[in-house]
């Protein structure tokens, strides 16, 4: 945008400085890209008599900064009370931060359930057929990532125990959930399935089923190698499964002192130093009661960033003026508009040196300074 400024003319001794300004208002879009970590994780970690988040699983969900967790047996009791809203709500706050939200299942002993740093734009429970799992459902949440794509999280807790029965039925289930996936979420969206699937091989009928939809490669280790899972660290339960159209975007997963390129399986008793994830301490994964370990994939995501700038305009108009030759010519501009403005005062088309604020000075003003003044404010929408 310019503000012009006409000739300087003498007449008797006297400079006239006739002031006109020219206007240009734009309202312009850039968009810029920015790659962000996001960090997906299963999180079946209550411990002691009541199937609760304590303090051990607190600390490992604390440590390892997950933005959005597949939560199994999802209760809490502070001095909020148990499982009421105002107890789940610090819990998600003290060990997340304020700007975390949630999604919990109601009508269930050991509720799924979704905790997120993005928005939750959309959850609910879908009902497990198996009449013998009637104390927990399948919890969905869509969560709106800053990105092109929402992300559908699906919190899974699978039959247990061992044996060609509950293989038959955890295979129902994994038949069960395809279904529902593919019916109710976007053909190509980013899925994750995440949780405590209770398989005891990687033959089994539920895995075979989740592979032909969900990627359950690379397999995430803890430090020592180890892919297992559960307390006894004899059975890999817990997973993190995303759809095919996400694992171009799985990147390691880093801690300020290792990286894991296949993800990570997280037991405090092994993984060292613990210094880089407070304030875990080593007895955590082996608390009375512990469930699992923690499974942590990270993806890296491209997001868009609109800036919406406004281009300079003025808001104080420049009057015209005369002064006396040989005094001073003082010149201004007030402008508004998306900040930081830049100015330049040019004199004949030339760039006047050092006069790059909203006001400048002519002085000792001269017949030989007569000709067109010119401020040029810029800022990054023009």
């Amino acid at each position: 945008m310019k503000c012009r400024k006409p000739a300087v003319r003498r007449a008797v001794g006297i400079l006239s400085f006739f002031l006109g300004v020219i206007l240009t208002q734009l309202s312009l879009s850039a968009q810029t890209t920015s790659n962000v970590v996001l960090r997906v994780m299963a999180s079946n970690l209550s411990s002691g008599s009541n199937q609760r988040y304590e303090s051990p699983g607190l600390d490992i969900l604390q440590g390892l900064k997950p933005d959005v967790v597949a939560m199994q047996e999802f209760n809490v009791s502070n001095s909020f009370g148990i499982n009421t809203t105002a107890a789940l709500s610090n819990m998600v706050a003290t060990t997340f931060g304020t700007n975390f939200v949630y999604f919990r299942e109601t009508g269930y002993t050991i509720p799924n359930g979704i905790i997120s740093r993005y928005p939750i734009s959309n959850s609910g429970s879908w009902l497990d057929n198996d009449s013998g799992v009637n104390d927990r459902g399948f919890a969905w949440a869509q969560i709106d990532l800053p990105g092109t794509n929402d992300l559908y999280v699906v919190s899974v807790h699978l039959k247990a125990s061992s044996g060609s029965a509950n293989e038959v039925r955890r295979a129902a289930e994994a038949d069960e959930l395809k279904d529902l996936i593919t019916t109710n979420f976007p053909s190509g969206a980013w899925i994750v399935v995440a949780g405590d699937m209770n398989l005891y091989s990687d033959t089994e009928a539920a895995i075979t089923t989740f592979k032909t939809f969900l990627s359950d490669s690379p397999v995430p280790v803890d430090q020592a190698g180890d892919p297992d899972t559960n307390a006894g660290r004899s059975e890999r339960y817990d997973r993190v499964l995303p759809s095919f159209s996400m694992t171009n975007t799985l990147t390691s997963v880093v801690l300020p002192s290792h990286t894991f390129p296949n993800g990570l399986v997280f037991d405090s008793r092994i993984y060292t130093p613990l210094t880089d994830v407070p304030p875990v301490v080593s007895g955590d994964s082996g608390a009375v009661n512990m469930q699992h370990m923690g499974v942590v994939k990270d993806f890296q995501i491209t997001i868009y960033l609109t800036n919406n700038s406004i281009a300079p305009v003025i808001t104080n108009q420049p009057a015209s003026l005369s002064v006396t030759q040989g005094n001073n010519a003082a010149f201004s501009a007030v402008a508004g508009g998306t900040a930081p403005l830049s100015y330049q005062w040019r004199f004949a088309s030339t760039d006047i040196g050092g006069a790059t604020n909203s006001s400048y000075t002519r002085s000792n003003a001269q017949p030989a300074h007569a000709g067109s003044y010119v401020v040029v404010i810029t800022n990054s929408a023009g």
